[in-house]
């Protein structure tokens, strides 16, 4: 997923739950995609800075597709 947006500044902090980055909102949004992805098995990750890009990686369930035992 990317963003029209760019980031700048401390990128450590990018995922830290109250961080902005120095603009609108409450810093929230990446903390919880990131804290949902890991709940989830897998990992958030920015790949780029400008335009802000990041990759979500989610675990595949090999049984997700397969037809059910009749």
């Amino acid at each position: 997923m990317s963003d029209e947006g760019s980031v700048g500044g401390d990128r450590a902090r990018l995922f830290d739950r109250g961080h902005s980055g120095g603009g609108a909102g409450a810093g929230i949004g990446l903390a919880l995609a990131r804290d949902l992805a890991v709940s989830l098995g897998g990992r958030l990750s920015m790949t780029r800075a400008d335009p802000a890009t990041f990759m979500l990686l989610l675990p595949v369930d090999p049984a997700c597709g397969k037809d059910p035992a009749p």
